[in-house]
């Protein structure tokens, strides 16, 4: 820009010195225009050189400039990725409490105040008795309660099966039984009279509580 400048200035100061020297000498003879003209001309080719000279210098001065302001590039951002905190949950180690045994209850029976147990049977399980053939039943039983049985409360009772007793379904026991002592009990019977296995079921009760059950088996055949 300040070379340009200085050839706009000597362009026009070239102008004025040659308007200038028709002026000043006003009186003198007048000048032949053609001479005017081309010592002008000289004058104005003379400082183009010098210009363009001033020109040619301070390119060689001045640096290489490769990137216009339109085709410079943006710098590129580079994000650096931080890296990815990755969550672990902590893993909880479970202790489990030993197992403590339970307590094992032992509960001690109480012993029945009225109670008994069956300590034999006659005739044992399928004895064969002829046809209509007389025998006894016959049972041992044993006082495994504790009080005494008292005369007058205990039965002898027929409750199920093949009715083979020739008397009564149910008796009075007349007889004291003390507590640990045992006690035979016998009831006639008849074997049918047509060959097969039969059974019955009689129990010892004490006002309406059975203590034990008493069976009969047998088998009857033919004579």
């Amino acid at each position: 820009m300040k070379t340009k400048l200085t050839f706009l200035i000597t362009i026009g100061l070239i102008f004025s010195l040659g308007l200038s020297g028709c002026g000043l000498l006003g009186a003198a003879p007048t000048a032949d225009p053609a001479a005017q003209e081309a010592t002008i001309a000289a004058a104005v080719t003379q400082a183009m050189q010098t210009v363009a000279a001033n020109f040619t210098s301070t390119a060689a001065v001045l640096p290489a400039n490769t990137n216009t302001p339109e085709n410079t590039p943006e710098p590129t951002a580079t994000a650096t990725l931080e890296p990815t905190a990755t969550a672990i949950p902590p893993t909880a180690t479970m202790t489990p409490w030993p197992t403590k045994p339970k307590p094992t209850n032992t509960a001690t029976p109480t012993p029945a105040a009225y109670s008994c147990k069956l300590v034999s049977t006659s005739p044992t399980a399928g004895t064969k008795i002829t046809f209509n053939g007389d025998f006894d039943a016959n049972w041992k039983v044993l006082n495994t309660g504790t009080k005494a049985w008292e005369v007058g409360y205990l039965d002898l009772k027929y409750v199920s099966g093949q009715k083979m007793q020739t008397g009564a379904d149910i008796y009075d026991i007349n007889t004291f039984v003390d507590k640990g002592k045992e006690l035979t009990l016998i009831v006639d019977m008849k074997a049918p009279g047509t060959a097969g296995k039969y059974t019955a079921s009689w129990v010892l009760m004490m006002e309406g509580i059975t203590l034990c059950t008493l069976p009969v088996d047998i088998e009857a055949v033919a004579p």
